[in-house]
């Protein structure tokens, strides 16, 4: 399960720490293409935010392209070129 310390947000908000974590393991090759992010709930308990964090900061990688939701599946990292 991924995690991540939110020790040195610098004033981000915790889904944008979140996101911007998130995006940059999948630009250093950390969390490859087609790999399947963790679900919104058991993410959230595992970090200790609320889903609604999560939510937030995989909607806006998802709005970038970065990631890809499939119904009933999960989320997966997007083929970056």
């Amino acid at each position: 399960m991924l995690t991540y310390s939110f020790q040195d947000m610098e004033g981000d908000s915790l889904y944008e720490y979140l996101y911007r974590r998130i995006r940059a393991d999948i630009l250093e090759g950390r969390i490859r293409a087609g790999e399947r992010l963790p679900s919104k709930r058991s993410f959230a308990k595992n970090l200790g935010v609320s889903t609604v964090t999560v939510e937030s900061a995989y909607a806006q990688l998802a709005a970038e392209g970065y990631i890809r939701s499939v119904p009933r599946s999960g989320y997966y990292v997007s083929k970056i070129d």
